[in-house]
């Protein structure tokens, strides 16, 4: 196992953010100004950055035992990113997280939830205007 520094992890971390960023937006504006966010949003004592493998998971702390996650960057092959979700899974089940939930409009978590073994329910939302699937897993 490689061990990094702590700048080291800090460095990598913000590669695989603009990484992610630069591809999901038209302009490094764009790109940088998501970066911002990223980083205020941090600032936030009920957010957090997990990184695992190639992918950072935003955790954000909505009531004792409830996160919200997402995911900034992505993995080569399918089986990596389900394996990021489930190591994942036990890191907050062992901080005491008991529910996370994520959404999207897509349903790409969809695929994801059958690669892994946790019982993930699928609801439909309706949030200004946006059909959303949202995924929750009870841990």
């Amino acid at each position: 196992m490689e061990y990094q520094t702590e700048d080291q992890e800090v460095q990598e971390a913000n590669r695989i953010a603009i990484e992610y960023f630069r591809g999901i937006t038209k302009t490094e504006e764009e790109a940088q100004e998501m970066m911002g966010r990223l980083a205020r949003v941090l600032q936030d004592d009920g957010a957090k950055l997990v990184h695992l493998g190639n992918v950072l998971f935003l955790i954000l702390v909505r009531s004792e035992g409830v996160v919200e996650v997402h995911t900034i960057g992505e993995e080569k092959r399918p089986r990596d990113m389900a394996n990021d979700f489930l190591e994942l899974s036990k890191y907050l089940k062992n901080i005491g997280v008991k529910t996370a939930y994520t959404y999207a409009e897509d349903e790409r978590f969809k695929k994801l939830a059958k690669m892994i073994d946790l019982p993930i329910k699928q609801y439909k939302a309706d949030y200004e205007g946006m059909k959303l699937n949202v995924f929750v897993v009870e841990l």
